[in-house]
């Protein structure tokens, strides 16, 4: 089931599931795992369902977090706040080591708000936690983008790329902001490294080559830099 969910195959892990869920409903293990596979399958309430049977028997932070991501996904800001808040004091006990994952997600909470000076903060203390945390730095310089801060989302998407080598998110973005500024040779430049790395899965290089044609075709590098 977990590799399924792992490979990207939601679909085959909900039919597992279902079945194995009949005969342990309360299972928190299973529950987790079912609300893991409704969020690949986009149905975030019965996600929020499964979360919310699994972290009352099981007080684990980790399930809580996820619960958390459920919970922001259905528009249930409030209740996410509150729920993150608690996990920081548990994961103070707990010893939790991945403190940086419940900062991050106020900061998205907050910035599914529109409220983008609170989300900055949380995104800097999830940083501060974890300096490497790839998805922090990535949704900061979508914030900077979005807060028409561009050369501040330009360093944000670099770092994002620096902690991630293999993740084609940070470069179609950073990408697309080059475009934006005007910078189409930056943007080619950014796509053909990325072309290079090892371990890129072979669906993110196809969308950076699609990419990269799209602007070659629109002739917004010029030859010699092409070649």
């Amino acid at each position: 089931m977990r590799n399924a969910l792992d490979a990207g195959k939601p679909e085959a892990a909900l039919q597992s599931l279902r079945g194995m869920l009949r005969e342990s409903p309360n299972d928190p293990s299973l529950n987790n795992l079912m609300g893991l596979t409704q969020l690949a399958l986009k149905n975030g309430v019965r996600a929020v369902r499964h979360f919310q049977v699994a972290y009352k028997i099981d007080k684990q932070v980790a399930t809580g977090l996820n619960l958390s991501s459920a919970l922001i996904e259905t528009g249930d800001y409030d209740r996410a706040v509150h729920l993150l808040n608690q996990l920081i004091k548990q994961a103070e006990k707990d010893d939790y080591a991945y403190k940086e994952r419940i900062l991050h997600n106020l900061g998205y909470c907050y910035l599914k708000q529109n409220r983008l000076a609170k989300a900055e903060q949380w995104y800097h203390q999830s940083l501060e936690e974890n300096p490497t945390f790839f998805p922090s730095h990535l949704e900061l310089a979508r914030l900077y983008e979005r807060s028409k801060r561009p050369a501040m989302a330009l360093k944000a998407y670099r770092r994002s790329m620096d902690y991630c080598l293999v993740c084609f998110e940070p470069v179609q973005a950073l990408a697309t902001l080059y475009l934006k500024m005007g910078k189409p040779e930056d943007a080619r430049r950014i796509l053909v490294q990325f072309g290079k790395v090892e371990g890129v899965a072979p669906e993110d290089r196809s969308r950076a080559g699609e990419l990269l044609t799209r602007i070659t075709t629109a002739g917004l590098v010029n030859v010699k830099t092409r070649r």
